[in-house]
């Protein structure tokens, strides 16, 4: 068997499921519930190595994420209100239509200056962090894609409940500009198993390999699991647009 390593490849092992709140992806969403907001999330996979094992590959690296929470203004100034940052460590691995990732992470979050001019916001003054580790395998069936795993909590600094479920899955064909549908469900013990579900309907663009550009009708529903408001409920609908470099997966 042919063993091989590369440092920095251009290939990704695993594919960052797009309507997954975990991941490292970059876009803005407009949303509306009660009131207008800004949701803008920076991140990046970067695989540090990879390593070919006949039709086995595996990659490890480094991942990191920002979520920004804004509120507008009446004279057009967008506030800050809350601000959470992620990083994680993955180790994936793929054979065929089979990947999977386990990663090690860490989030910490903070509600930052816009909560002064918003007393609807819970504004509280409790720290907020914790790691967890995570398990995500995922199978290509077509033009679909389906995945399943679970996360477990290895500290938090609000004690809650360790253990959580997810599943989720793509729909879109093979070409350089198609349409896309996404979905995601978490549930979790620190919410009592209630269903938080996330979605998009767009399309996507693939402008060079390892690059995609996706405008998207988005929503979510249930559980919040951003930092300081995790576990209020919440429902909007909103309009995203994202550009991700995702690497090129290997046929």
């Amino acid at each position: 068997m042919e063993l091989a390593a590369d440092w920095l490849p251009s290939e990704a092992v695993w594919s960052l499921p797009v309507a997954d709140t975990r991941s490292a992806l970059s876009s803005v969403t407009l949303r509306w519930d009660d009131r207008f907001g800004v949701d803008a999330t920076i991140g990046a996979d970067f695989p540090i190595v990879g390593v070919r094992a006949g039709k086995l590959r595996f990659g490890f690296g480094i991942t990191a994420q920002g979520n920004m929470g804004f509120e507008p203004n009446d004279d057009l100034r967008f506030d800050l209100e809350t601000f959470d940052g992620t990083f994680a460590f993955p180790l994936d691995a793929r054979f065929g239509p089979w990947s999977a990732r386990l990663d090690l992470a860490h989030t910490s979050a903070h509600f930052a200056d816009g909560v002064r001019d918003n007393a609807a916001l819970p504004a509280s003054p409790d720290g907020y962090s914790r790691e967890w580790i995570r398990l995500l395998a995922s199978r290509e069936l077509g033009p679909a894609r389906l995945y399943a795993g679970g996360r477990a909590l290895l500290h938090d600094t609000r004690g809650a409940e360790p253990f959580g479920v997810q599943v989720g899955g793509e729909l879109s064909p093979a070409w350089a500009i198609a349409p896309y549908l996404a979905a995601d469900v978490q549930l979790a013990d620190e919410a009592n198993w209630e269903p938080a579900l996330s979605a998009q309907l767009g399309v996507w663009a693939r402008p060079t390999p390892g690059t995609r550009a996706r405008l998207a009708v988005t929503g979510r529903y249930g559980p919040e699991d951003t930092g300081k408001l995790t576990g209020q409920k919440e429902a909007w609908i909103g309009v995203l647009f994202g550009f991700d470099r995702t690497g090129a997966l290997p046929r």
